[in-house]
Protein backbone atom coordinates (compact mmCIF):
# COMPACT_ATOMS: atom_id res chain seq x y z
CA UNK A 1 0.00 0.00 0.00
CA UNK A 2 1.55 3.20 -0.63
CA UNK A 3 2.35 5.93 2.09
CA UNK A 4 -0.64 8.28 2.33
CA UNK A 5 1.48 10.29 5.68
CA UNK A 6 1.85 12.68 3.24
CA UNK A 7 -1.66 13.80 2.47
CA UNK A 8 -3.38 16.87 4.53
CA UNK A 9 -5.92 15.86 6.61
CA UNK A 10 -8.93 16.50 6.16
CA UNK A 11 -9.57 18.25 9.49
CA UNK A 12 -7.42 21.06 8.18
CA UNK A 13 -9.22 21.74 4.74
CA UNK A 14 -11.12 24.91 6.25
CA UNK A 15 -14.49 24.06 4.13
CA UNK A 16 -14.40 20.77 5.18
CA UNK A 17 -13.47 22.10 8.51
CA UNK A 18 -16.23 24.06 8.71
CA UNK A 19 -18.95 21.46 8.13
CA UNK A 20 -17.22 18.86 10.57
CA UNK A 21 -17.33 21.53 13.46
CA UNK A 22 -20.91 22.50 12.90
CA UNK A 23 -23.18 22.02 15.78
CA UNK A 24 -23.70 18.09 16.66
CA UNK A 25 -21.61 16.55 14.18
CA UNK A 26 -20.33 13.13 14.88
CA UNK A 27 -16.91 12.21 12.49
CA UNK A 28 -16.19 8.58 12.32
CA UNK A 29 -13.86 6.90 10.26
CA UNK A 30 -15.36 5.22 7.67
CA UNK A 31 -16.18 1.90 7.65
CA UNK A 32 -13.83 0.59 4.86
CA UNK A 33 -11.07 2.49 6.69
CA UNK A 34 -11.57 1.11 10.14
CA UNK A 35 -9.26 -1.82 11.72
CA UNK A 36 -11.72 -4.61 12.32
CA UNK A 37 -10.40 -6.16 15.34
CA UNK A 38 -6.90 -6.02 14.39
CA UNK A 39 -7.85 -8.32 11.20
CA UNK A 40 -8.03 -7.18 7.84
CA UNK A 41 -10.65 -9.67 6.40
CA UNK A 42 -9.63 -10.27 2.35
CA UNK A 43 -13.86 -10.80 2.34
CA UNK A 44 -14.45 -7.30 2.33
CA UNK A 45 -13.66 -3.46 1.68
CA UNK A 46 -10.87 -4.22 -0.12
CA UNK A 47 -11.45 -1.98 -3.33
CA UNK A 48 -11.30 1.17 -0.75
CA UNK A 49 -9.11 0.09 1.69
CA UNK A 50 -6.28 -1.01 -0.08
CA UNK A 51 -6.32 -0.96 -4.08
CA UNK A 52 -7.75 3.13 -3.55
CA UNK A 53 -6.42 4.31 -0.29
CA UNK A 54 -2.77 5.88 -1.33
CA UNK A 55 -1.88 9.10 -2.67
CA UNK A 56 -2.35 8.24 -6.31
CA UNK A 57 -5.94 7.69 -6.05
CA UNK A 58 -7.97 8.45 -2.47
CA UNK A 59 -5.96 8.93 0.32
CA UNK A 60 -7.93 10.49 2.61
CA UNK A 61 -11.76 9.66 3.55
CA UNK A 62 -13.99 11.18 6.59
CA UNK A 63 -17.26 10.36 7.72
CA UNK A 64 -19.63 12.31 9.41
CA UNK A 65 -23.59 13.20 10.50
CA UNK A 66 -25.39 14.97 12.56
CA UNK A 67 -26.24 13.15 16.13
CA UNK A 68 -29.90 13.30 16.46
CA UNK A 69 -31.24 15.53 19.64
CA UNK A 70 -34.70 13.67 19.47
CA UNK A 71 -34.39 10.37 18.02
CA UNK A 72 -36.86 10.55 15.30
CA UNK A 73 -38.84 7.58 14.73
CA UNK A 74 -38.09 6.09 11.39
CA UNK A 75 -39.12 2.56 11.61
CA UNK A 76 -41.37 1.12 8.66
CA UNK A 77 -43.21 -2.32 8.61
CA UNK A 78 -39.74 -3.95 8.60
CA UNK A 79 -40.03 -2.79 11.92
CA UNK A 80 -35.22 -1.91 12.00
CA UNK A 81 -34.86 1.09 13.62
CA UNK A 82 -33.31 4.13 11.22
CA UNK A 83 -31.81 7.12 13.65
CA UNK A 84 -30.19 8.89 11.49
CA UNK A 85 -31.49 11.24 8.29
CA UNK A 86 -28.41 11.58 6.58
CA UNK A 87 -24.79 10.12 6.64
CA UNK A 88 -21.94 11.76 4.63
CA UNK A 89 -18.47 10.75 3.35
CA UNK A 90 -15.45 13.43 2.42
CA UNK A 91 -12.88 11.91 -0.48
CA UNK A 92 -10.22 13.16 -1.20
CA UNK A 93 -9.88 12.29 -5.26
CA UNK A 94 -6.64 12.39 -6.99
CA UNK A 95 -5.74 11.66 -10.38
CA UNK A 96 -5.19 7.59 -9.62
CA UNK A 97 -8.88 7.58 -10.54
CA UNK A 98 -9.26 9.76 -13.51
CA UNK A 99 -11.12 7.95 -16.51
CA UNK A 100 -10.83 10.62 -18.98
CA UNK A 101 -9.20 13.64 -19.24
CA UNK A 102 -8.40 14.60 -16.09
CA UNK A 103 -11.80 13.66 -14.79
CA UNK A 104 -12.89 11.05 -11.99
CA UNK A 105 -14.15 7.75 -13.39
CA UNK A 106 -17.85 7.36 -13.95
CA UNK A 107 -17.78 3.87 -12.42
CA UNK A 108 -15.61 5.47 -9.52
CA UNK A 109 -18.02 8.09 -9.11
CA UNK A 110 -20.78 5.39 -8.51
CA UNK A 111 -18.67 3.42 -5.83
CA UNK A 112 -18.37 6.51 -3.89
CA UNK A 113 -22.01 6.88 -3.64
CA UNK A 114 -22.41 2.93 -3.21
CA UNK A 115 -20.07 3.26 -0.19
CA UNK A 116 -21.77 6.25 1.13
CA UNK A 117 -25.11 4.37 1.74
CA UNK A 118 -23.30 1.26 3.02
CA UNK A 119 -21.23 3.61 5.22
CA UNK A 120 -24.88 5.08 6.49
CA UNK A 121 -26.13 1.53 7.62
CA UNK A 122 -23.17 0.67 9.44
CA UNK A 123 -23.28 3.95 11.42
CA UNK A 124 -26.81 3.84 11.78
CA UNK A 125 -26.30 0.42 13.53
CA UNK A 126 -23.94 1.49 15.66
CA UNK A 127 -25.93 4.86 16.56
CA UNK A 128 -28.83 2.65 17.49
CA UNK A 129 -26.54 0.33 19.71
CA UNK A 130 -25.06 2.87 21.51
CA UNK A 131 -28.57 5.02 22.03
CA UNK A 132 -30.10 1.59 23.29
CA UNK A 133 -26.88 0.91 25.82
CA UNK A 134 -27.46 4.56 27.45
CA UNK A 135 -31.10 3.87 27.90
CA UNK A 136 -32.78 6.25 25.57
CA UNK A 137 -34.34 4.21 23.50
CA UNK A 138 -36.78 0.65 24.77
CA UNK A 139 -35.23 -2.09 25.84
CA UNK A 140 -37.12 -4.05 23.27
CA UNK A 141 -36.16 -1.67 20.16
CA UNK A 142 -34.05 -4.00 17.67
CA UNK A 143 -31.25 -3.56 15.64
CA UNK A 144 -29.75 -4.98 12.91
CA UNK A 145 -28.18 -8.06 14.54
CA UNK A 146 -29.90 -10.67 12.75
CA UNK A 147 -30.18 -8.96 9.16
CA UNK A 148 -27.30 -8.16 6.51
CA UNK A 149 -27.53 -5.63 3.75
CA UNK A 150 -26.55 -5.23 -0.07
CA UNK A 151 -26.94 -2.79 -2.53
CA UNK A 152 -29.93 -3.99 -5.40
CA UNK A 153 -30.32 -0.94 -7.19
CA UNK A 154 -28.82 2.39 -8.04
CA UNK A 155 -30.27 4.91 -10.76
CA UNK A 156 -27.52 7.01 -11.38
CA UNK A 157 -26.95 10.19 -13.01
CA UNK A 158 -23.71 12.14 -13.85
CA UNK A 159 -24.37 15.97 -13.84
CA UNK A 160 -20.71 17.64 -14.73
CA UNK A 161 -16.85 15.86 -14.64
CA UNK A 162 -15.24 16.04 -11.52
CA UNK A 163 -11.68 17.08 -12.08
CA UNK A 164 -8.93 15.85 -9.95
CA UNK A 165 -7.64 17.13 -7.73
CA UNK A 166 -10.86 17.65 -5.84
CA UNK A 167 -12.57 16.86 -2.45
CA UNK A 168 -15.91 15.80 -2.63
CA UNK A 169 -18.54 15.44 0.17
CA UNK A 170 -20.84 12.55 -0.61
CA UNK A 171 -24.32 12.13 1.50
CA UNK A 172 -26.55 9.66 1.09
CA UNK A 173 -30.40 10.78 2.60
CA UNK A 174 -32.79 8.31 3.85
CA UNK A 175 -36.14 8.52 1.93
CA UNK A 176 -38.13 5.53 2.63
CA UNK A 177 -38.07 1.97 4.40
CA UNK A 178 -40.37 -0.26 2.59
CA UNK A 179 -40.51 -3.79 4.30
CA UNK A 180 -36.95 -5.17 3.34
CA UNK A 181 -35.87 -2.14 1.09
CA UNK A 182 -34.51 0.71 1.82
CA UNK A 183 -34.11 4.17 -0.59
CA UNK A 184 -31.77 6.63 -0.16
CA UNK A 185 -31.07 9.91 -2.07
CA UNK A 186 -27.19 10.43 -2.63
CA UNK A 187 -25.64 13.53 -3.64
CA UNK A 188 -22.00 14.50 -4.83
CA UNK A 189 -21.21 17.66 -3.97
CA UNK A 190 -17.85 20.20 -4.33
CA UNK A 191 -16.66 22.79 -1.85
CA UNK A 192 -18.95 25.21 -3.99
CA UNK A 193 -21.99 23.11 -3.15
CA UNK A 194 -21.76 22.30 -6.85
CA UNK A 195 -24.00 18.81 -7.77
CA UNK A 196 -21.47 16.24 -9.65
CA UNK A 197 -23.82 13.41 -9.32
CA UNK A 198 -27.17 12.34 -8.04
CA UNK A 199 -28.20 8.46 -7.25
CA UNK A 200 -31.33 6.95 -6.04
CA UNK A 201 -30.44 3.89 -4.25
CA UNK A 202 -31.73 1.28 -2.58
CA UNK A 203 -30.36 -1.61 -0.43
CA UNK A 204 -32.22 -5.21 0.35
CA UNK A 205 -31.89 -6.65 3.60
CA UNK A 206 -31.58 -10.41 4.16
CA UNK A 207 -31.08 -12.82 7.20
CA UNK A 208 -27.36 -12.65 8.08
CA UNK A 209 -25.85 -16.08 7.32
CA UNK A 210 -27.88 -15.96 3.73
CA UNK A 211 -24.74 -14.24 1.56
Amino acid sequence: MADVTKATPLEEVPWCAALINASNIVTFVPPSHAAKDGVESSSQDQLFARQLRNNEAIPRCLGFYQDPEHLPSRAAASGLPFLLSSCSLIFDLRPGVNGYNGTVHGGLIVALMDESMGAYLVMNDKLHKQKKADGLLPPNSKGFEDVGFATARMDTRLIKPIRTPQIVVVTSYLVEVNGRKVHFRVIVKGEKGQEYATCNGTWISFPRGKL
